[in-house]
This record gives structure tokens, C-alpha cells and sequence, in this order.
């Protein structure tokens, strides 16, 4: 066999042998790697082994200074492409977003005891953890006999991205319950927020079942976000399932300990045009994971929300409504009163709403589809669970503060005090109307 030959096989071979030894490595921990990620690394490690190959046989051929230029060309294009990416990371993804750490049954919660800053061009502010992982002030473990709780599940419009602590809508509910309203008994209103960034129904589901249930609660409140319908998708294709089908939990373990993890995750956060790549080739694969949905602004988010969808859904909103069953069964099982309410955003509700950073999700003329309220109105009644749907008051809405920032989807102060005092009035008037006297 001629040396040629011989030098062939054997850069195949160490490529082929590289890349079976990743998946082997991949797999021998249990990390479910996506199929764009192995494409991608064999595409480099291809292009890696034709380039030495070309080397090699420039090096036969007494071309020295060719091989010069050729390796002075590749670094000169790849130290370009590095650079580029990361100014374009640094200027266009944002990084605002709260600390948290993996947990083995949500996927992901808010680090107990901590504070961050979040510094926009919208909006400025302080985040406080407490001692329980929930946004506000620390709080005592068990609940005072005098004392009506109400727990807040939800995900990053219940957490209040874009405002103070005070502000959100758990906290202006709060203050204006024990305003207003004096419990019998001399019992008072604690409202606790329990949103957390990105959740969907099923990590919420395990957030109470796992850990604020315990707190014991007269009424828990879950707020269904209209982007709960793909990411509870993604997070049920991590989940990890039981023998009878059901889900045992979403880990967030899995994702953070391999290094091909913590590397997609460093790409994610910093380089803009290979997240990008990575997005529209899982994209093109069909693939549903949650560093898309989640992390990224993606159409397919909001799409169910415009007329022109045509997807067949049924499915999806299965899983959405079983996990909501979940949350029902379980209050129903511990004497605690249970409501779903479901908002809209920026977009559903005029255009001068959310005016500039909806076109990161939605067609510029897209024409709004209220089907979905519709189907969880459906589901609702069909199951006798308590539902306050908000659209019809945040349409109503004529002030003359805006509801939505402007860039960020998330509201202002005004989209909170709109939510809290609607809150109030189905609160008072469905679990406190026989349990509470009106002061005068």
C-alpha cells in the first residue's frame, strides 16, 4: 500500500474514531445530546482532517511556504469569524436574567438568598431572593393559624421581570387585600410569589408538590402564559418518566454537568451567530429543546396566537392540561382552593403595545387569533376548574401608561397594578366573599 494511502486511512480513521468516542461519551452519562450538536462537531472535525490532509500532501510536495499561507489564511478567517461573534453576543444577547440553579424535579429554580441587578434600557432595578427561593422578603416556614396564603405559580411575568419587588402583582395584591379587606378572626392576606423564570405548568407542578405545597395554602394561583404551550413541550422531552408513563421529574442535572453542555450553554450566552447556526439547524431538524424555546427568541412561541397557524396543536395542549390536572388533583387532595388565570401579551392586545420587540417573535402584519383562550376556556368549564381569563379587562385598558415595556416583553408597573386589581375583585368575590368584612 503507498504511503499516500496509508496517511488517508488513517486521518479517517482517527476522525471516525473521534467522533464515535464523543457520542460514546455523550451517552455513558446519560446526556441527551442533540443531533445538530454531533453534526456540527463532524463537520469540524471533517473540515479539520481535509485541511490537514491538504497539508500533508503540500508538505510532501516541498510547498512550504504554500502551507504558510494556507494555516495564515484559516487562522486569519477564524480569529475574524471568533472576534465578530463575540461583539455581536456582547451588543445583541441579552444576559439579564435571574440567577438560578438545576434542581432535579423543576429543572431549574432561584438561588435562595440572593440579589441581582437588572440594568436595561427599559427598565433598572433590584431582584431579592428569599429564604425559600421566592421573590420578597424572608418568611417564616410555617404559616401563622391567623394568617390566609396565597401562593402565585407561575413563570417570569408572575416573577416581575422588568420591576421592583413592591411592584408585582402578588405584592400590590397583598398590600391591597389587607387594605381593604379585614378577615374574620382577625386572620390577614400573606400573598407569596412563587414565579420563576421560564416555568410551565409541569415545573410548577412540581414546585408545589415538592416544595411551597408544604407551606400549606388556603389557594394556590397558576397563571398560564401564552408561551407555556411549546415550552412545556421542550421540558417534557428531558423529562424523565416513571413505568406507568407518568412524569417523575424534569432534571436540570442533566444539562449542566457534561462539557458539551456547559459549551453550548457558553455559546448560547456569548457568541450570536453560532447560537444562531445552532437554532436554525435544530430548527430545520425539527427539534424541540428548551435552549430555543426558553432562551431564544423563537416564532414558534407566539405562532399559535396569530390566524394564519395551521399546526395541528392537540397534542400540545394535552400535555399543558395534564399538568394543570395535576396542580387541580393535588390542591383538590390537600383542601386547598385552586384558580388558573391566563393573560396575553403585548401583542394581543393593540398595537401600541410591546411596539418594537414583538417583531422578534410575531410578523410584523400578523393578525391575532383568540383560539387558544378558547381552548382553555373549554378545558376549564369542561373540568370545573375556576378560570379568570384577563384579556377582555387588558383590551379595555385606556390609561395612559403603557401595559408592556416597549423592547421586553414583560409589563410595567401599570400591566401589574391592571393584573392585581383584577385578582382582587375574582378573589374577594369568589373565595372571600362569607370569610371577610368591607372596611369602611
Amino acid at each position: 500500500m503507498q504511503r499516500s494511502t496509508k496517511i488517508i486511512l488513517a486521518f479517517f480513521t482517527t476522525t471516525i474514531a473521534l467522533v464515535a468516542g464523543t457520542m460514546y461519551l455523550l451517552q455513558s452519562v446519560q446526556y441527551r445530546f442533540e443531533a445538530s450538536s454531533v453534526l456540527l462537531g463532524a463537520l469540524i472535525l471533517e473540515a479539520l482532517f481535509l485541511l490537514l490532509l491538504r497539508t500533508y500532501f503540500l508538505y510532501e510536495s516541498g510547498r512550504k511556504e504554500t502551507i504558510i499561507k494556507v494555516w495564515l489564511l484559516v487562522t486569519s478567517i477564524s480569529m475574524t469569524y471568533i472576534i465578530a461573534d463575540l461583539i455581536s453576543g456582547y451588543f445583541l444577547i441579552e444576559t439579564h436574567s435571574p440567577r438560578t440553579i438545576p434542581d432535579e424535579y423543576r429543572h431549574h429554580k432561584l438561588q435562595p438568598k440572593t440579589q441581582l441587578t437588572f440594568a436595561t434600557r427599559e427598565y433598572n432595578y433590584i431582584q431579592k431572593i428569599n429564604n425559600l427561593g421566592l421573590r420578597g422578603v424572608d418568611l417564616q416556614v410555617n404559616k401563622p393559624r391567623n394568617q390566609y396564603q396565597i401562593i402565585m405559580l407561575g413563570d417570569s411575568f408572575t416573577m416581575g421581570k422588568g420591576v421592583e419587588d413592591d411592584k408585582t402583582f402578588s405584592a400590590l395584591l397583598e398590600k391591597d387585600l389587607n387594605k381593604k379587606f379585614i378577615i374574620h378572626n382577625n386572620r390577614i392576606i400573606e400573598v407569596l410569589n412563587a414565579g420563576v423564570v421560564s416555568y410551565s405548568p409541569i415545573l410548577s407542578f412540581f414546585q408545589l408538590t415538592k416544595e411551597v405545597g408544604s407551606l400549606s395554602p388556603d389557594l394556590v394561583v397558576l397563571s398560564l402564559d401564552m408561551s407555556d404551550l411549546i415550552q412545556e413541550m421542550a421540558y417534557r422531552n428531558m423529562a424523565t418518566y416513571g413505568d406507568d408513563g407518568q412524569i417523575i421529574g424534569v432534571d436540570g442535572y442533566k444539562d449542566k454537568k457534561p462539557v458539551a453542555a456547559r459549551v453550548r450553554r457558553w455559546i448560547n450566552r456569548n457568541l450570536y451567530i453560532t447560537r444562531l447556526f445552532f437554532f436554525y439547524l435544530e430548527k430545520f431538524s425539527g427539534e424541540v429543546i428548551v435552549e430555543n424555546v426558553v432562551s431564544q427568541a423563537d416564532p414558534e412561541l407566539l405562532r399559535h396566537t396569530l390566524a394564519h397557524d395551521s399546526v395541528q396543536r392537540k397534542k400540545q395542549w394535552q400535555d399543558v392540561f395534564d399538568s394543570i390536572l395535576k396542580i387541580k388533583r393535588y390542591c383538590d387532595d390537600s383542601g386547598i382552593k385552586f384558580l388558573l388565570t391566563t393573560y396575553l401579551w403585548g401583542h394581543q392586545v393593540s398595537k401600541n403595545e410591546w411596539r418594537h420587540g414583538r417583531f422578534a417573535l410575531v410578523p410584523e402584519n400578523a393578525v391575532v387569533s383568540d383560539r387558544s383562550i378558547k381552548t382553555i376556556e373549554e378545558f376549564s368549564m369542561n373540568n370545573s376548574i375556576d378560570l379568570l381569563n384577563v384579556f377582555p379587562v387588558f383590551r379595555r385598558y385606556n390609561g395612559k401608561s403603557p401595559l408592556y415595556y416597549s423592547y421586553d416583553m414583560h409589563w410595567t408597573s401599570a400591566g401589574h397594578k391592571l393584573m392585581a386589581e383584577e385578582l382582587k375583585r375574582y378573589i374577594r368575590s369568589t373565595y372571600l366573599k362569607t370569610n371577610v368584612n368591607v372596611s369602611k
